[in-house]
C-alpha cells in the first residue's frame, strides 16, 4: 500500500541530558571566572588604603561624638551663681499674675479666691510652711507648683504669701 519512509527518531530524553550538560560546564566555567577575578582584585588592593579607610571613619565618628565642653565644679562659682539667683529671683506679685490668677480669681475647682479672708481664713491656721509645701507637691485640682514649673520653692512661698496678704 502506502509506502512510508522510516525516519531516525531522537530521544528526547537524549537532548535534554546533552543540554543540561553543557549548560552545568557553562557554569562551572563562568564560576571558576569570577573566583579567579576576586581573587586577583583582592591580592592587587593595597592593604594600607583599607586600613586608612577605616581610620578615617573611626577619626570622623570621634569627631561627631566628642565633648563640646567640660564641666568644672569650684566653689566660688556656685556661691557667684547662688546669689545671682537670688537676685533674679521674681516677686509674689509677679508669678501671682502670670501664673496663678486665672485660678485664684474665680475659685476654678475649689481655689481659694485672692483677697477673699473666706477662703483663705481655714488655710491661714495651718501656717505659711504648710501652705507653701502644698503649693509645691499640689492639692486638689491644683497641680504641682500650680503650673509654675519653673519657680523655685522661695518663690511659691513669696506668691503664698502674697495672696495671704491680700486678705489683710
Amino acid at each position: 500500500m502506502y509506502n512510508i519512509p522510516e525516519f531516525n527518531l531522537i530521544n528526547k530524553e537524549d537532548v535534554m541530558s546533552q543540554g543540561s550538560k553543557v549548560s552545568s560546564k557553562f557554569m562551572i566555567v563562568i564560576w571558576v571566572i569570577a573566583m579567579l577575578f576576586i581573587g586577583l582584585k583582592a591580592l592587587n588592593a593595597p592593604s594600607n588604603e583599607s586600613a586608612h579607610e577605616d581610620t578615617m571613619i573611626d577619626s570622623a565618628a570621634l569627631e561627631r561624638i566628642k565633648p563640646i565642653g567640660e564641666v568644672r565644679i569650684d566653689n566660688s562659682v556656685s556661691v557667684a551663681s547662688s546669689i545671682s539667683l537670688e537676685q533674679s529671683e521674681r516677686s509674689g506679685k509677679e508669678i501671682y499674675t502670670a501664673k496663678c490668677q486665672s485660678c485664684h480669681t474665680s475659685g476654678v475647682m475649689g481655689a481659694p479666691k485672692y483677697a477673699s479672708l473666706e477662703d483663705w481664713a481655714p488655710r491661714i491656721d495651718l501656717g505659711i510652711d504648710n501652705l507653701t509645701k502644698s503649693a509645691i507637691a499640689g492639692k486638689g485640682g491644683m497641680p504641682a507648683r500650680g503650673t509654675c514649673i519653673d519657680c523655685s520653692d522661695n518663690e511659691i512661698k513669696l506668691t503664698v504669701q502674697y495672696m495671704i496678704d491680700s486678705t489683710k
